[in-house]
């Protein structure tokens, strides 16, 4: 047997140590054994001439097998003459080799000390392979494992593995290595892998050669991140593909603003040969100064440039580390098609046809696309942050999957409504809340109302931290949060845009009658998209409460300019009560017809001038603040454009107008809204 000393103890114990195989001879000593006899190397001798003292290794070997752990005395007759009394006790190992430790008499005044420390010196011996965090073993020449402590046992998953082949236990091993291994003399290594654990075993042939010395160094976290660095480098040409995937243009430049990088979309828009040329050349209205205004910028700088029939935004984020401009394009095309579209319709209004009684009404999805436009910036910053995080994370293929349904399913919910109640959207934000401080991501209170908008569940989270792992969660969940915002907000500007255009086809209609088509008009749903255009002014201080009558029937109608009617009557309502206040919408059946009531608790309409409201120019609002056109167009629309009636019951503290509707027009053709 060799003793395995890789922490030192045994080279550093006051005692001579050796092991003598089952013919006497030698197989190990340590430096105070060799010290002891006066030799340079022990091993090879056979003990009874190395003490001088025939007899000396049998009586040894006959006292380990008894087990007793009584020292015998030895006079020994050392190297040069030298007498010297040995005391020493051994034990038998499992393959029969005997390790014994001897000590010199005349060092020692004291007998049950030189004991005391012989029997420590024998039990640290014995223990130390089963100590050893590492696994440690000694296999036969011909691959037979004699011993293996505990934390080999546990690597190769098997109770007990003594007598069995190790060239079968180890994961690896194979007869060609472990003949490598016999026949090399020095140390040969073999990394296995089990269970994804991974050790790094060394084979030391013993100096006697009959045994292999085999211990063991975990070395799984190495691996990992020497595989985690090979898969962050493969999935650089996926990294790389992103620009391609976006829909708008994508740049990037080199600090003298020449194009480095274009997608396909900007190639589109700026032609097919960008790379090299001047990003200030290629750009309308993009020159010195705004280039280094974005250079001395924290933040997106944004430019507007109209490029053949096309309107486009361009957000330019300059990256000071990599010295390196990146530009980020959006088509917004129909959003300047609206707003002209509103300046044609405040062109309309100075005319006095119908747009200075609801320019008004014009203001409110005006504002509604800027303030939008406004924060989709900040919004789209904050997914281009998370996105670049992402990009430079390196995450698996499955997790880039697991991000591309996340995305998906922030889409599809975009604009989406809730089917949740105020209660139960409250309990499942306390739930995310709960869940995203219990994983340390910060910001939990702001993420968790887009989680919930994303109709994402705690579930969903647990799998995403499974797959991204706890670094890249916080990450992933902004980056979600803001991708779903975004699609939000465009779909939030589409629909002011749109209310835009219906509300200048209103105006249009009024005065052109034959150009409005007569559509099925859902009342409830036209009633809703007014509330949405509305909302800004209602939120605050008024209580809107919806009471309608299930399964109404659809009307024919004109109904960009039922919502004008909708729209006056509830704005009006909402000045009445001062912005503090409830609005009660009604809807009922009544025959061949539907009533419309929308009733406040403001301060009421006196009763001396309630036979004037409907008369064109007549309003009690300050100078500035409103032009009369308000009720009498909409009495007019529904009177004579419908042949509905309407009218007023106010008294103080109530007011309701009512609007009755025939449900069909035999007279018009009918299209689906």
């Amino acid at each position: 047997m060799v003793v395995l000393d890789p922490s030192g103890l045994v080279s550093r114990l006051p005692v001579g140590v050796v092991t003598v195989d089952t013919a006497g001879r030698v197989t190990f000593a340590n430096p105070r054994l060799t010290e002891l006899v006066g030799v340079d190397s022990a091993v090879g001798y056979h003990l009874d001439v190395l003490l001088g003292l025939p007899g000396a290794f049998a009586a040894i070997a006959e006292k380990a097998a008894e087990a007793s752990t009584t020292p015998i005395e030895l006079s020994c007759r050392l190297a040069f003459g030298r007498e010297v009394m040995m005391s020493a006790t051994g034990r038998v190992q499992d393959d029969g080799s005997v390790l014994a430790v001897l000590a010199d008499d005349t060092a020692h005044h004291s007998s049950r000390r030189l004991h005391d420390e012989q029997t420590q010196a024998l039990r640290l011996l014995a223990e130390f392979p089963e100590k050893n965090p590492g696994p440690v073993g000694r296999v036969s020449r011909d691959g037979t494992v004699v011993m293996a402590n505990a934390a080999a046992r546990t690597f190769l998953g098997e109770q007990e593995i003594r007598g069995r082949s190790w060239v079968d236990l180890c994961p690896g091993m194979t007869w060609d290595l472990w003949e490598r291994i016999l026949d090399s003399g020095e140390r040969i290594t073999h990394e296995a892998d089990r269970g994804g654990v991974c050790i790094l075993f060394s084979h030391v042939v013993a100096d006697a050669g009959d045994l292999v010395f085999v211990y063991g160094a975990d070395v799984t976290a190495r691996r990992e991140d020497e595989r985690l660095l090979a898969q962050q480098a493969a999935q650089l040409a996926e990294v790389a593909r992103f620009p391609e995937m976006n829909p708008g243009p994508v740049l990037r430049m080199g600090p003298d603003a020449r194009v480095l990088m274009a997608n396909a979309a900007a190639r589109r828009v700026f032609g097919e040969h960008l790379i090299g040329k001047s990003w200030l050349d290629l750009c309308p209205g993009a020159d010195t100064a705004l280039w280094q205004e974005v250079e001395a910028a924290e933040d997106v700088r944004f430019h507007e440039a109209r490029i053949g029939e096309r309107s486009f935004v361009l957000a330019h984020r300059w990256d000071p580390r990599t010295q390196l401009m990146f530009v980020f394009g959006a088509d917004v095309t129909a959003q300047k098609v609206a707003e002209r579209a509103l300046r044609q319709s405040e062109r309309m209004a100075t005319l006095g046809t119908l747009a200075a009684g609801i320019a008004h009404e014009l203001n409110n999805p005006a504002a509604a696309t800027g303030r939008a436009a406004d924060q989709l910036a900040t919004a789209f910053a904050t997914l281009e942050e998370a996105h670049l995080l992402l990009d430079q994370a390196g995450l698996s293929p499955d997790a880039r999957a697991l991000l591309h349904d996340l995305q998906q399913r922030a889409q599809d919910q975009a604009g989406r409504p809730s089917e949740l109640s105020t209660m139960e959207r409250s309990d499942r934000e306390a739930d995310f809340e709960d869940w995203l401080d219990d994983h340390d991501v910060a910001d939990a209170w702001s993420l968790a109302p887009g989680l919930v908008a994303q109709d994402l569940t705690v579930a969903d989270l647990d799998t995403l931290e499974k797959t991204l792992g706890p670094g890249h969660l916080a990450a992933a969940l902004t980056w979600s949060t803001a991708a779903h915002r975004v699609h939000t907000l465009a779909n939030e500007i589409g629909q002011g845009s749109g209310r835009i255009s219906e509300i200048v086809q209103a105006m249009k209609s009024y005065s052109y009658l034959g150009q409005a088509p007569v559509q099925a008009v859902d009342v409830h749903e036209a009633l809703d998209s007014t509330l949405v255009i509305l909302r800004n002014k209602l939120k605050t201080g008024v209580d809107v409460r919806r009471e309608y009558e299930p399964n109404l029937p659809a009307i024919a109608a004109y109904g960009s300019e039922l919502n004008q009617v909708w729209t006056n009557l509830l704005d009006n309502a909402a000045d009445a009560m001062g912005g503090h206040g409830t609005i009660v919408i009604r809807t009922r059946g009544d025959g061949d017809h539907v009533v419309v009531e929308i009733e406040d608790d403001g301060p009421g309409v006196p009763e001396e001038i309630q036979h004037q409201v409907f008369d064109p120019f007549f309003t009690t609002k300050e100078p500035g603040k409103g032009t009369g056109l308000g009720l009498s167009t909409s009495y007019s629309i529904v009177t004579e454009k419908h042949h509905g009636s309407m009218t007023l019951n106010s008294r103080p503290g109530f007011t309701t107008f009512s609007v009755r509707l025939p449900i069909d027009a035999p007279s018009q053709e009918v299209t689906d809204a």
